[in-house]
Order: structure tokens, then C-alpha cells, then sequence
């Protein structure tokens, strides 16, 4: 009997310590978008996802970045926007002030490419998701310098 309600016991015990026991995993932020060549010049971004044509310091007059798309898909003429969020805040700004809005092909390898000025209201890491028909495409995070 005693071994019976020893093992009741350890079952119980087991039971709730790994119903307990949640792994928590903490997003890691760090700029994760390098400098890289392509035959348009100097990009930043993922090589192979999403490339600018810019520079990571943004004036209170805002500055112009050309984004690049790669992928298997034909996204020629469709529309983008790009949604931000600060490490540490929850809120999403809009940085795009002006955009071309449609993408189009460059080259053989870039399935889209449009104009744009951003401007955020500080410096730091920001996310950026870039959303291509209301669909998620990909994100970066920027080391943003806000002059």
C-alpha cells in the first residue's frame, strides 16, 4: 500500500512540475541587417530578402531609402508598406513618409523594387516588417540614428 501511494505521490509530483515548467524565450535584438554589393551599388538589409539602397541615419527631414525584394515569387506591381516597432515599445509606426506605390522588377534577380523617404521620431533598434499584398514578406532590425 505504501508503494502505491508513494508512486500516486511521485506521479503527481511529475505531472505538476512539467505542466509548471514554461520555457520563456526572450527575443534577441541586434542589428541584423549588413552592408553587402550587389550590381546596384551598396545594400543593407537580409542579402537575398529585402536590400537598401541608404544610409541608418535619418535626418529630422527623413532620408531616402530604394528597396530591393528577392524571392520565387512574381511580386511585380503589387503593393508593399512597412510596419516599425522600437525595441521595448509595442506600438507600430508607419516610418514610409513617401513611396513608390508599387513594386517593380530590377535586373533578373529582383523580383521588386520601390522608392521611398522614412523617418523615425528616435534613434535605436527598430523591426521593420515589410508586407507585400497584406502578406508578411520578412523583417530586419535597424541600428537607426535619428539626427
Amino acid at each position: 500500500m505504501k508503494k502505491i501511494v508513494l508512486g500516486l505521490f511521485l506521479m503527481t509530483m511529475l505531472v505538476g512540475c512539467s505542466e509548471g515548467t514554461k520555457e520563456v524565450t526572450e527575443e534577441k535584438w541586434e542589428d541584423n541587417s549588413p552592408t553587402f554589393s550587389t550590381e546596384h551599388g551598396e545594400m543593407f538589409g537580409k542579402e537575398g530578402s529585402i536590400g537598401i539602397i541608404g544610409i541608418k541615419t535619418v535626418t529630422e527631414n527623413g532620408q531616402k531609402w530604394m528597396w530591393h525584394f528577392w524571392g520565387d515569387e512574381d511580386i511585380s506591381g503589387k503593393q508593399w508598406e512597412v510596419k516599425a516597432f522600437k525595441q521595448g515599445m509595442e506600438e507600430k509606426i508607419n516610418p514610409i513618409t513617401f513611396k513608390d506605390n508599387t513594386l517593380t522588377p530590377r535586373g533578373k534577380k529582383i523580383n521588386g523594387h520601390a522608392r521611398s523617404s522614412v523617418k523615425f521620431p528616435s534613434s535605436g533598434l527598430w523591426k521593420l516588417q515589410v508586407y507585400i499584398d497584406g502578406e508578411f514578406f520578412d523583417e530586419i532590425i535597424v541600428d537607426i540614428n535619428q539626427e
